[in-house]
């Protein structure tokens, strides 16, 4: 029997994590979060009273360490997901040892894509990706290597939210427009990510599991495929600098310094795509790295368009 303890099910892709561990081999799945009554998306009352599909809520916050020891030993959970809580003073290690205490076996840590290499190299110069580096190591001191498994997607999808009000009027202001991206959708990362927390890693992943989108897009034509889905018309699209960008993310709900670092981010990102680089993988490493949906859930990996079509609604 394996009890998986999923936090964070209320977002895109916790809730997709949540929906789909049954399938994969989990025998109860643990929603946990900070409000216990909040919905949780894709997740009916009646499935989730569902005998085939046992559910249980409870508290926890992986900011308080004594809360996570509660839940899993109640719930005699061993299989758990996590994601970063930015802010925390010590990367995450008082919640990684609670976690271990209390009887956790195998971790999956929803980490980033723009990760690789020796993470004792990774600069501080981007925190985002410093932030989840720390976590990372933690993980390894405190679970070892063959016990957990950082889940590395590339651009989000659902990132295109920030842009929401902007849709219907037909008009968007992007900052960096022809920078290319994966656009993977939550429902790809949390099923591979189910994948990986029930069943294991698949040969060829033994230290993470990059997770990308199929196809290579532009801000330009990924947004405006969205104009165009919602609106029937084309984008009017306005290039905008360093700080309308930073405004962007702001307006979108985006704190202020972590959308500097966002924007700072891209903007040495759309230099090295210009110089023909790539933070993505590139030539045959792109090729593999377009299976790894397939491989860890017996379908490929959702395209755009696709996307688009199941969450235009959200845009009106």
């Amino acid at each position: 029997m394996t009890i998986a303890i999923i936090f964070g099910p209320t977002g895109h892709v916790g809730s997709a994590v949540a929906l789909s561990a049954h399938s994969f081999g989990a025998t109860r799945v643990i929603l946990a979060m900070r409000d216990p009554s909040k919905p949780i998306p894709g997740l009916s009352p009646t499935l989730e009273a569902s005998p085939t599909r046992p559910f249980q809520r409870i508290t926890a916050d992986l900011s308080v360490p004594s809360t996570l020891t509660t839940a899993v030993k109640s719930t005699s959970a061993t299989h758990a997901f996590i994601y970063h809580i930015f802010g925390s003073p010590d990367h995450m290690h008082s919640a990684l040892t609670a976690l271990k205490s209390a009887g956790i076996t195998h971790v999956v840590f929803l980490s980033t894509g723009g990760l690789r290499g020796d993470l004792t190299l990774t600069p501080p110069d981007n925190p985002i990706f410093w932030a989840h580096a720390q976590v990372e190591l933690n993980l390894l001191a405190v679970f070892g290597k063959e016990n957990f498994t950082p889940v590395r997607p590339g651009f989000f999808a659902t990132n295109a939210f920030l842009w929401k009000a902007q849709v219907p009027t037909g008009k968007l202001r992007i900052f960096a427009p022809d920078m290319t991206l994966d656009w993977i959708t939550p429902g790809d990362i949390g099923r591979v990510t189910a994948s990986v927390l029930l069943q294991g890693r698949k040969a060829g992943d033994e230290e993470a599991v990059g997770i990308y989108g199929p196809e290579k897009i532009s801000f330009r034509d990924g947004l405006g495929a969205i104009v165009k889905a919602v609106t029937g018309r084309e984008a009017e699209i306005e290039e905008v600098g360093v700080e309308g960008g930073v405004k962007l993310y702001v307006e979108g709900g985006t704190p202020e310094m972590l959308a500097r670092v966002l924007v700072e981010s891209f903007a040495k990102l759309k230099v090295l795509q210009q110089e023909g680089g790539d933070w993505l993988p590139v030539g045959e490493e792109w090729e593999e790295a377009g299976k790894v949906v397939e491989r860890y859930t017996g379908r490929p990996a959702t395209k755009l368009s696709e996307w688009i079509e199941e969450a235009k609604g959200e845009f009106k």
